[in-house]
């Protein structure tokens, strides 16, 4: 039996007729450690690799020319993802960046590969839009012969906004040609960040998926960051996933100069998951180094 299927299978909103809407499974999106570690994203204050993960606008942001290599494990699904990340935002005015990630699973069937490519344009300073495209090809085997999968293209856009030194802001559209799967949902994504100080951030995000529920659902939260000796990174965050009625709390630290950074993360459900379930939990490193 296959469930959330393909386009043509798949049903109007794919986790309406769960009896426990916490065993829905959740979007697989592509992330970075420093997102996982402040709760949502902190889209509005990415960068580098986070841009391509979260906000295809930030990847025309500062002069950047950084690769990555991370490893993200997902213990409650028994699978490892192995990425690379490129992003260019100094050869030119137009930023680039470029993932992909592939899955390794164990009795889970959790298996397939997720690619992205994105662009940007800064109009001015203060103003940038992104385009990025998407292709995904992920099965996941949910036991009982049932099996769910999507296979497809499709596009995220996003509008970067710095009306005053040390605030920005962030909307973009995501997956918004509609797979019809909860692996990929049509997400619309509103988020605010704040510099205190020089090495001191906060930022917060909104996401509303409308595509897994019967009615459109949000995920919310936000973190800290805080910049310790000019080098190390600690970070400490919360997300609240309303449809699926999931608390997290997370974390992370990391270490970087003008030649390599390194980032440790950790995204931990603390609410009770349902009858025979693990607790959802999350680690994900990342590797980068800044090509001068």
């Amino acid at each position: 039996m296959q469930l959330f299927g393909s386009v043509s299978a798949a049903a109007e909103a794919p986790c309406a007729m769960l009896e426990d809407r916490r065993q829905c499974p959740e979007a697989a999106s592509m992330e970075s450690a420093r997102g996982i570690a402040l709760g949502t994203g902190a889209r509005a204050s990415s960068v580098s690799s986070s841009a391509v993960a979260y906000s295809p606008a930030a990847l025309a942001l500062g002069e950047l020319y950084h690769l990555e290599g991370n490893v993200d494990y997902m213990a409650h699904l028994n699978t490892v993802a192995l990425g690379a990340v490129a992003v260019d935002s100094a050869t030119s005015d137009l930023g680039a960046g470029i993932a992909f990630r592939g899955f390794l699973s164990g009795d889970t069937g959790y298996s397939g590969f997720d690619g992205r490519i994105g662009l940007a344009y800064p109009f001015s300073e203060a103003f940038a839009l992104g385009l990025s495209g998407r292709y995904i090809d992920l099965s996941h085997d949910l036991g009982e012969d049932m099996r769910s999968k999507v296979d497809g293209l499709t596009l995220d856009a996003g509008l970067r906004v710095v009306p005053t030194q040390g605030l920005q802001l962030d909307v973009a559209a995501l997956n918004f040609l509609n797979l019809d799967s909860p692996y990929v949902p049509v997400t619309l994504t509103g988020s605010v960040a704040f510099s205190l100080a020089e090495n001191f951030g906060v930022g917060a995000d909104l996401l509303w998926d409308f595509t897994t529920f019967a009615d459109p659902e949000m995920i919310v939260g936000g973190g800290l960051e805080y910049l310790a000796g000019e080098s190390m990174p600690l970070r400490i965050g919360y997300r609240f996933d309303a449809g699926r009625e999931d608390h997290s709390i997370t974390a992370g630290v990391g270490y970087t100069d003008q030649q390599v950074g390194v980032d440790v993360s950790l995204r931990q459900q603390v609410n009770a998951p349902p009858d025979g379930e693990s607790y959802r939990t999350r680690v994900m490193a990342g590797l980068r180094y800044h090509v001068n």
